[in-house]
């Protein structure tokens, strides 16, 4: 396979049990792993990574990349008598999705247990309830225990996290397939980068940072952005794509055609999003050309990222979210391009040299 290391790294990342608000395992590795490359990597108060590599030019303005590290998934919210566990979404689940769906199941010591969403017998189904989604409410986990006090002994508690089970595989035209490619990807990004401006490095100071709370809050990046005094940021997020069959003619995204940027995003029930900053978009727009890169564009409806409330830090932070277009969002089993993911990455790299001190932060 032409993108081997990138294949076997993205696995590895896509299998740390990560649900929003319990990622300090995929936080410490991220951090051992940037700690290779950058010149100073902290982990802040709420669980943010920030990996730091010095510009070459203190004039230049200083630059956060960042993926978020968090996934959706479950809380337990009850253990019953009888050793079956009941569960409490944590993100935006597609509650039709997850019946008979295997997963982990934390402890609070730390150790992880396979279980099973159970899924009611078709045979004992009538013909109208066989056409219906069950809703999480009326599921249960198991994870073969016949107690209460065995769910205790494991040291399963109410509020203990709950993650589909990992699961990774190659498709035809170097695509894969698995679970939590949702950001795992982000996150194989920023070491690429870092592995190649430590290298070479860049006029700009560079923040590359893994956020957290991005599936329940999308506010984790704020902080980074304060503890990494940055002047402007990249989200690197995948967009869906618009070429399945059930979506053709929502987007113009397409599998293997390149990178993506968002050009606008707006979550209606919180009326925020953004607007791609202008002279982001046109850096990012001539740095895919210089690379023989095509670069995709989209527009988000019903959704936002950390990007919305990042850009009301300080005096107003430049933002702008880009990245490899996936299939089958927030599913156990999402898609993604590695052609694609190593093109956003080449763009990146780019975008990042040729920024300079004369690059301007305001939007007109």
């Amino acid at each position: 396979m032409r993108y081997q290391v990138l294949r076997d790294k993205l696995q590895e990342y896509a299998g740390l049990p990560r649900v929003s608000g319990y990622e300090g395992e995929a936080a410490h590795r991220l951090a051992d792993d940037l700690a290779t490359f950058c010149d100073a990597v902290r982990i802040d108060r709420i669980g943010n990574v920030i990996g730091t590599i010095n510009g070459t030019d203190e004039s230049a303005p200083s630059l956060m990349i960042f993926a978020h590290m968090d996934t959706i998934g479950f809380l337990v919210s009850y253990l019953s008598p009888d050793g079956f566990l009941k569960l409490e979404r944590q993100g935006g689940v597609p509650e039709k999705l997850v019946q008979g769906t295997p997963v982990w199941a934390g402890s609070e010591d730390g150790k992880w247990y396979p279980g099973v969403i159970g899924a009611r017998a078709y045979q004992t189904m009538s013909e109208a309830e066989r056409g219906k989604v069950d809703p999480l409410a009326t599921l249960s986990l198991d994870v073969g225990a016949k107690s209460e006090k065995e769910l205790h002994d494991m040291g399963i508690e109410v509020g203990c996290p709950v993650c589909y089970a990992p699961s990774f595989f190659d498709l035809g035209n170097d695509r894969v397939c698995g679970a939590y490619l949702d950001n795992a990807v982000g996150m194989v990004q920023l070491l690429e980068l870092a592995k190649y401006f430590h290298e070479n490095r860049p006029e700009v100071t560079l923040h590359l940072v893994g956020t957290v709370w991005e599936e329940t809050n999308a506010k984790g990046a704020m902080i980074a952005a304060r503890t990494a005094k940055t002047d402007l940021a990249i989200c690197l997020l995948s967009p869906g794509c618009g070429d399945t069959p059930d979506l053709r003619g929502s987007s113009n995204v397409v599998m293997d055609g390149g990178p993506c940027v968002t050009v606008m995003n707006f979550h209606g029930k919180t009326l925020d999003g953004q607007v791609a900053h202008k002279g982001m978009l046109e850096h990012m727009k001539a740095s895919a050309k210089k690379e023989g890169i095509n670069l995709q564009r989209c527009i988000l409806r019903g959704a936002l990222s950390d990007s919305a409330y990042l850009q009301l830090e300080g005096e107003g932070i430049p933002v702008l979210d880009m990245g490899a277009p996936y299939r089958y969002a927030h599913s156990p089993k999402e898609m993604i391009s590695l052609k694609d993911v190593d093109e956003t990455t080449t763009v990146l790299k780019r975008f990042v040299k040729d920024l300079r001190a004369d690059f301007s932060l305001n939007r007109f």
